[in-house]
């Protein structure tokens, strides 16, 4: 009789030590391991599924963690070799008037890592919902104009035409720093990814209870992989010089502010980017 009622307990003594033995096992190199899990809805078999699910969990990050670091050490590479090089030429020259260029040189590939660096640092927030947000009243319409037209000579030397509708004002509750990354980042993708001689369109309109904002060009188009992984930290196009991490950090502000943005296909050929921002609540007076 004693026997009997002591069978549970040595089971689960027996399962406890298991599981004490697979998660003292379990390292940083070493994440693949799993506890047994039975059908059983006791206490040891939640437990064991629970602690299952976490490892999961960290594993998945892990290996996300894995790839961001070793995407940004091979980004890192290339320019901070670039750089030292430009340096080590300035040294050779001397009291040469062209190692000034040398410096120049350096000092612009200085400026582009640090933006590398606080875009890729900016997405990590992003991720886990952290990116601060300093929000302030704007004209959605008027700022877009007015990065369009900041753009134009840019556009005007690749022969491209482009076009702006909007109907302003049109208010939202941005950070408009953040806002304003955004934007150079679009129109840095359009004139990074499309042949000379293409169309822009830009509408900006508001729909509901939110402001929209749609390009649309007659260029190329994205391919299929990249429609779906498009935003997406480090995905880039076979053809692409950047780093992909553009249309990532676009992505990461408009889910910051509460917003939407995907890439459809253009009719008649090309490529559409869609993103919504909520309107800023109408003050009654």
């Amino acid at each position: 009789h004693r026997d009997l009622h002591s069978f549970p307990t040595r089971r689960s003594s027996d399962l406890v030590e298991n599981i004490t033995e697979t998660v003292s096992g379990i390292g940083s190199e070493e994440l693949s391991a799993r506890l047994p899990e039975s059908r059983n809805s006791d206490e040891i078999a939640r437990l064991s599924q629970t602690f299952n699910r976490m490892l999961d969990r960290i594993q998945a990050s892990v290996n996300q963690l894995r790839t961001v670091t070793d995407s940004v050490a091979h980004d890192l590479k290339s320019p901070v070799t670039s750089i030292r090089g430009r340096l080590e030429v300035a040294l050779l020259e001397g009291n040469s008037v062209d190692w000034r260029d040398s410096v120049a040189e350096a000092v612009e590939g200085l400026d582009r890592l640090s933006q590398f660096i606080n875009t890729t640092l900016d997405l990590a927030e992003a991720q886990v919902g952290a990116l601060p947000l300093r929000r302030e009243t704007v004209d959605f319409a008027s700022v877009v104009e007015q990065f369009v037209e900041i753009y134009l000579p840019a556009m005007a030397e690749r022969h491209h035409e482009i076009t702006v509708h909007a109907s302003s004002p049109i208010m939202i509750d941005v950070d408009a720093s953040l806002t304003n990354r955004m934007l150079t980042n679009l129109l840095d993708n359009e004139m990074a990814h499309l042949p000379p001689g293409c169309k822009i369109k830009i509408d900006v309109m508001a729909r509901d209870n939110s402001a929209e904002l749609l390009i649309q060009d007659n260029g190329p188009g994205f391919s299929s992989e990249m429609k779906t992984r498009a935003f997406e930290r480090f995905v880039k196009g076979k053809q692409s010089a950047g780093h992909g991490l553009g249309l990532a950090f676009v992505d990461a502000v408009v889910q910051a502010h509460g917003g939407q943005v995907k890439i459809t296909d253009r009719p008649g050929g090309g490529a559409a980017i869609w993103l919504c921002l909520p309107l800023a609540p109408v003050v009654v007076a």
